[in-house]
């Protein structure tokens, strides 16, 4: 799902109906993925909005002592980016 919204972000012209299809595979029903979309192009209207306007988030909001901690630092992975549409899982 995380995977999807961020191909939808960074290439949305290019989601395909294998995208779709996965989602359904992984257990997702139409309105999860119809809010998946939402949820994604909303966040992104906003940001452009923000960015736009020269909106400057607060930095002081309390969460950077929690920075270190996070699991998805430095020990992850690398990512998949795109992975479903060069080729659809079995």
């Amino acid at each position: 799902m995380l995977e999807f919204a961020e191909f939808l972000t960074r290439d949305p012209a290019n989601v395909t109906q294998d995208f779709i299809d996965n989602l359904r595979d992984h257990g997702w029903a139409d309105e999860d993925i119809i809010d998946i979309v939402h949820i994604t192009a909303l966040f992104n209207y906003m940001v452009r909005i923000a960015d736009g306007l020269g909106v400057e988030l607060d930095t002081d909001r309390g969460w950077q002592p929690y920075v270190d901690k996070l699991s998805f630092r430095d020990e992850t992975a690398p990512k998949s980016f795109g992975k479903i549409a060069a080729s659809p899982p079995d």
